[in-house]
């Protein structure tokens, strides 16, 4: 538990508050279990005391910083007085909110950006960072997710007006907080506006609550357990029926998340085989014919790296262009001194050795040969028959074929685009499929 005197100026409520208090977390437990689970097992971090002993499981501040919620990761914090002036329903939804906040990590998230000054997207774009944006993109996703699984209420203020970012024409309960991050950022650099609503909570650097600095805080986060709490608060709300279709989603996304393949590739290569360096004495050839001057590799990090690619009539053009595009940015960044490509169905029908990784589609370009059956070994033979100790093999393939009876003793990714077959070795990453 975190003693949270002289942080945030906590304050004690009054007995009509506290019987409040007891009232939302009792009806959270019965309308929203998977929150009141987490809520309960995780988050009751605080050694905050009501009058009569108890432990509040929140921290009440009257800092003007909060609007009516915040959370920094560790803690759920309310001002009291705007919070208690909420109905019932309105609380739920408030508090429900702020748990969300904590389950998606949406404080370390911030820092992190925070920290790196951009956003970076899985296409490889880049925003500016700026946080009022951020939040309000985050919860306008809370907001759709708690509204369409009927949730408590959305706030009003006194005269009836939605307090909280809602508007589905922005933000649905399907929606990632980057992407509408980004639809926010491009319509406010387009004049357009963010969509912004009067906002009742707020995100805080990590560590607020606990007198950590931001970094500390967010490396302290057990992912483990929180996918432990989140397993086990979905399967209360499964057992009483009250578990709605989006927060469901969000749930099996934490517990089985779902990554880019080419961003598997890249951080199982990252771990199989390094980075390396580069010299400003040598210029990069590819961007001196624009008249950029940038520094070329020195030395490689790796040494070999083999490309199996299935030829078999099952890999369609598409599922080709895309597979040695995305492989042409991966070897890239790993450098390596070779790049072999061996096209193979039933056998090796062509061997293309690539000196850079800027030759891959030129290679792609001479068509791929074969059309046969499908049998994986005649590439692992080759490299034997060659005397090529690779870095690593990546294989493009729908799986369907035969196999090597032992694995080698050099890593294996297959990119797999069918899902369909359990690979007896190596790791699988699944590669989404184009169509011919």
């Amino acid at each position: 538990m975190t003693d949270v005197t002289n942080l945030l100026n906590p304050v004690s409520l009054t007995p009509e508050q506290e019987k409040k208090w007891s009232d939302t977390r009792t009806a959270l437990l019965w309308h929203a279990p998977a929150f009141s689970h987490i809520f309960y097992s995780l988050l009751h971090n605080n050694r905050q005391r009501g009058a009569d002993g108890r432990y509040y499981g929140a921290i009440f501040t009257d800092s003007e910083a909060i609007p009516i919620a915040a959370t920094d990761g560790s803690n759920l914090i309310f001002n009291p007085g705007p919070f208690f002036e909420l109905t019932l329903n309105q609380r739920i939804f408030v508090v429900a909110h702020e748990i969300m906040h904590n389950i998606l990590n949406h404080p370390v998230l911030g820092h992190f950006f925070r920290q790196r000054g951009k956003v970076v997207f899985s296409d490889g774009t880049e925003l500016d960072y700026d946080h009022e944006t951020m939040n309000i993109a985050t919860d306008y996703v809370i907001n759709a997710i708690l509204v369409d699984g009927n949730i408590g209420a959305m706030p009003t203020d006194k005269a009836g007006k939605q307090m909280g970012c809602y508007d589905t024409g922005i933000a649905t309960a399907k929606d990632a907080s980057l992407d509408t991050y980004r639809k926010i950022f491009k319509k406010k650099q387009g004049g357009g506006g963010g969509g912004k609503q009067p906002a009742f909570d707020t995100i805080l650097p990590p560590g607020t609550t606990t007198g950590q600095d931001p970094q500390t805080a967010s490396n302290g986060r057990n992912q483990a357990q929180w996918q432990t709490e989140v397993a086990s608060a979905m399967s209360a709300a499964k057992a009483m029926g009250k578990l709605p279709a989006g927060l469901q989603r969000v749930f099996e996304q934490i517990l089985d998340p779902v990554i880019d393949w080419s961003d598997q590739i890249r951080a199982l290569f990252a771990r199989k085989v390094g980075g390396g360096a580069y010299d400003f004495r040598k210029p990069d050839r590819r961007m001196i014919v624009r008249d950029i001057y940038a520094p070329g590799r020195t030395g490689f990090a790796a040494g070999t790296v083999v490309v199996g690619v299935d030829t078999s009539g099952s890999i369609g053009p598409a599922e080709l262009d895309m597979f040695m595009a995305e492989m042409s940015g991966i070897l890239e960044d790993v450098r390596p001194e070779q790049i072999v490509i061996m096209w193979c169905d039933a056998e090796v029908g062509r061997v293309d050795y690539v000196e850079d990784t800027d030759d891959l589609n030129t290679v792609r370009c001479k068509g791929a040969p074969g059309g046969g059956g499908t049998s994986f070994v005649p590439v692992f033979e080759r490299i034997d028959e060659e005397g090529i100790t690779p870095e690593a093999l990546v294989y493009l393939t729908d799986g369907m074929g035969t196999f090597p009876a032992a694995a080698p003793n050099y890593p294996v990714i297959w990119g797999d685009i069918y899902g369909q077959v359990k690979y007896p070795f190596g790791d699988v990453v699944s590669i989404p499929r184009r169509g011919k």
